[in-house]
């Protein structure tokens, strides 16, 4: 894969994470219950399995997790 797509990949990947994420702070609020606890596990489970998709991203492409870090340290994000 090309370093371009490689990006692509990785913003689309940051991006899910981070809306996965907010389930937690929702969870907490909204359904504080076993279920949202479920709910909450699920989410992080699946934030795992992305983790997974970046780490054979930054595999093929190594440089990228300095770019990455840069992007979070300059922008709070990468996408």
């Amino acid at each position: 894969m090309d370093r371009e797509f490689a990006i692509l990949i990785l913003n689309a990947c940051y991006r899910a994470s981070r809306e996965l994420g907010e389930i937690g702070v929702m969870v907490q609020e909204f359904a504080p219950d076993a279920e949202g606890r479920a709910i909450k596990l699920q989410a992080g489970a699946t934030i795992g399995e992305i983790g997974k998709i970046t780490e054979a991203v930054f595999k093929r492409h190594p440089d990228l997790e300095a770019y990455v870090e840069s992007q979070i340290d300059k922008f709070g994000r990468i996408s």
